[in-house]
């Protein structure tokens, strides 16, 4: 089937939107571009280019999405324009837009591409990489002469196939600590899921599930899990997977409903052999590994890929056949608008939620600092439902701990140090009331696990709890003779 700019029968609107699209990715290319050249300045402090992004990921990820909208319509094009050449130059099918006015298309595309070339690769998004090639690749499958190639040069799936693996080796290659801590990720997130499959943790909770299923997992296996998960074991902001993240705050259910707007989404735009179809298959594929309803630029742009398909369905549906699935399309679009508390928590999260949060923290590390503790513990409570960080834990145990209610300072400390086992601080602070309460044995133990625990000769915190740590040990192998 062809894939150009229309757009369920309607090239006009089609091309509309693809000019669009590609005309604003050309625009953030630039911009990002300026930046690497040190005209612009970067919207975070550790990478030169971000776009008018918070960090250089989301960016990759919206670059991969217009670069993937402007191919298919580079295919799209090439395939018309062959036809137009085997027609004498007649404007075959139903095309309503002259092929001059499809030729500038087709130069703001190939623009959208090159622009995209000088800045996706500096941005390391390797899902943005992984989401552009898969658009690409199913789009050129979809051409009839990429399948009659294929038939004639089988040996070419083989090699493509080695080729694809060797490309998938290097990107985890290429950040392999990243790549272990998304596949960590995943695993806590399908736990937290596990526990609550049908009813999900709750609107904006999902932070705090997700450190209850990591706690619940170190419990149980810190013995026997690899260093390098328990290195890359953190406390995200972000779900790194958009799906399990709806999957963890609202279950089985709605997460299925979302994977079912999307896929039936994709399916629409390539019957109506629209070019926005790979632009949705791009961003489906980044939203794997990354948290694309928490960044505007992405909200939108899925939002328009999505809306394009329930019109494109309604004008289609009379001539192709295809009522099951426009059915589908509004019957899940419906469902998504009436979910008001989770349309509001998908399109409001992100950096103003995690704002939220660091106000919470800062507010109850005030209060504790000025002896207020009932008070300050109240509001930290509020902060660790939705955050997995164990400093919430860790001034809260320091709360209970000045209040004289040591056992429950200790269960603190104790659960901090089971939400990111990688920290040293929660240990310190549970060795530093063992030798408090004078459990000299108690505390023996827990400075030998806290030596035992690999440094990061950067973090200038960590080097002094280690030397804290190791001085104290001394001091009580001598008074425990052990």
């Amino acid at each position: 089937m062809r894939t150009d700019g229309r757009f369920g029968g309607s090239p006009v609107l089609g091309n509309f939107l693809t000019c669009g699209i590609c005309l604003w990715g050309i625009l953030e290319a630039g911009y990002g571009f300026m930046q690497v050249l040190g005209w612009r300045s970067s919207h975070h402090a550790l990478f030169a280019l971000t776009g008018h992004f918070q960090n250089p990921g989301p960016f990759g990820g919206f670059i991969a999405c217009v670069m993937a909208v402007a191919g298919a319509w580079v295919m799209g094009f090439a395939d018309q324009g062959r036809r137009i050449t085997r027609y004498s130059g007649r404007m075959v099918g139903d095309s309503s837009l002259s092929f001059r006015m499809t030729t500038v298309m087709n130069g703001v595309a190939w623009a959208a591409l090159g622009m995209g070339l000088l800045v996706l690769p500096a941005s390391m998004s390797r899902a943005g990489w992984l989401g552009l090639a898969v658009a690409l690749g199913v789009e050129a499958l979809r051409q009839v002469r990429t399948r009659e190639w294929l038939k004639r040069h089988s040996w070419a799936i083989p090699v493509g196939c080695a080729i694809i693996l060797a490309m998938l080796a290097g990107a985890f290659l290429l950040k392999p600590d990243s790549a272990l801590g998304r596949v960590h990720v995943w695993r806590m997130e399908c736990r937290a899921i596990a526990q609550r499959p049908w009813t999900g943790s709750g609107p904006g909770m999902g932070p705090w599930a997700y450190g209850e299923a990591q706690e619940a997992f170190f419990r149980e296996h810190l013995e026997t899990t690899a260093p390098a998960m328990i290195r890359v074991a953190g406390c995200p902001d972000h779900a790194y997977n958009e799906y399990l993240g709806i999957g963890v705050e609202y279950g089985l259910p709605v997460m299925v409903f979302f994977v079912l707007l999307v896929v039936s989404s994709i399916v629409v735009l390539h019957k109506a052999g629209c070019s926005l179809a790979a632009g949705l298959t791009a961003w489906a594929v980044f939203a794997f590994a990354s948290y694309p309803l928490s960044v505007p630029q992405l909200r939108i742009l899925g939002a328009v890929f999505i809306v394009s398909a329930v019109i494109s369905g309604l004008l289609m549906t009379p001539k192709k056949g295809t009522a099951w699935i426009l059915a589908v399309l509004v019957l899940v679009a419906i469902g998504w608008i009436g979910f008001a508390e989770r349309g509001r928590r998908i399109m409001g999260r992100g950096d103003r939620e995690t704002e939220e949060v660091r106000e919470v923290y800062a507010e109850g590390y005030a209060l504790h600092q000025a002896g207020r503790y009932e008070e300050s513990t109240k509001v930290l409570e509020r902060g660790a439902l939705m955050s997995s960080d164990p400093m919430f834990e860790i001034i809260m145990g320091k709360n209970a701990e000045a209040l004289g209610d040591i056992d429950k300072a200790a269960s603190l400390y104790e659960k901090a140090h089971y939400m990111v086992p990688s920290r040293l601080y929660p240990l310190v602070r549970l060795m530093r009331l063992r030798v408090r309460q004078g459990r000299d044995g108690d505390a023996l133990a827990t400075a030998w696990q806290i030596v035992a625990m690999p440094v990061n000769d950067r973090n200038a915190g960590m080097v002094r709890l280690h030397e804290e740590t190791q001085k104290t040990l001394d001091s009580l192998i001598v008074v425990t003779g052990r």
